[in-house]
């Protein structure tokens, strides 16, 4: 392309226009090498393999929530295969016939076979009760002041002494002791030293009005009642098993009954 004159006075005009053309061959050159440097790119590309690769990248993404749901899934199953607490075993009942007309409800359990009681149901007022310390024993005292026994089995002993014999032979029966004194204490408040011992409050060997009291002891195996003389109080009352025994308090001052049946502080 020939290059204008400086003297001629179209030299602007002409400068103009071969500077236009000379950027549109440019341009044009730049597009025709693009072209030639992409189709010599995409001759050499494996077409098969670009397709393969495109269909694994979309089968992959079809997948991903298949193995989140997966995930998911194996989470909720880990949340309900967690262990449970163990249940709280049944509570049932057994009757027990303390008299004529009167029956107990006694709340029981079994653990492995082995029963044990968890109390009376809806006890009335006049009926005390208390249980053993393992709990497989039932001591019952009704109105009438007769002290009895009840085991797991639901049977029966009674362990009250109906008759109190005095150092110069006069006997004295529970029945007509309690018609002639108003308010006597034959047995109450019975409460178990351990699972073969029992203490209880009464007014025995003294009979009238405004006794004091003491503590006796009955020896289950054996049925034998023992008086605690070192007892004697106006005031006692029987509290819970400690360390050193049955916790007891005679006229305000605590003491303990141990497992041999003594008195101790």
């Amino acid at each position: 392309m020939k290059k204008p004159s400086i003297f001629s006075r179209d030299y602007e005009r002409q400068m103009k226009k071969r500077r236009r053309r000379i950027a549109l061959i440019s341009i044009l050159g730049i597009f025709f090498i693009g072209f030639l440097f992409m189709k010599i790119s995409m001759s050499s590309i494996n077409m098969d393999t670009l397709k393969n690769k495109v269909q694994n990248w979309i089968d992959e993404d079809k997948v991903m929530p298949e193995e989140n749901a997966t995930d998911i899934e194996e989470e909720n199953n880990s949340e309900e295969e967690t262990p449970k607490e163990p249940e709280e075993p049944e509570s049932k009942t057994m009757d027990l016939l303390v008299r004529d007309g009167v029956v107990l409800k006694a709340e029981y359990e079994e653990v492995n076979g082995v029963v044990k009681f968890k109390g009376i149901e809806d006890a009335p007022s006049n009926i005390y009760y208390t249980l053993n310390p393992d709990k497989n024993l039932v001591l019952t005292i009704d109105e009438n002041q007769d002290m009895k026994i009840f085991n797991v089995d639901a049977k029966e002993v009674n362990i009250t002494k109906d008759s109190y014999t005095a150092p110069n032979g006069e006997a004295f029966n529970k029945t007509s002791v309690l018609q002639t004194y108003n308010g006597y204490l034959w047995n109450v408040e019975a409460k178990f030293i351990d699972n073969t011992t029992v203490a209880y409050i009464s007014n025995v060997p003294y009979f009238g009005y405004d006794l004091n009291k003491y503590i006796w002891v009955v020896n289950l195996n054996n049925n034998s009642h023992t008086t605690l003389w070192n007892s004697k109080g106006k005031e006692i009352k029987i509290g819970d098993i400690k360390e050193k025994g049955l916790e007891v308090t005679i006229d305000g001052n605590v003491k303990y009954i141990n497992s041999g049946g003594e008195l101790i502080n």
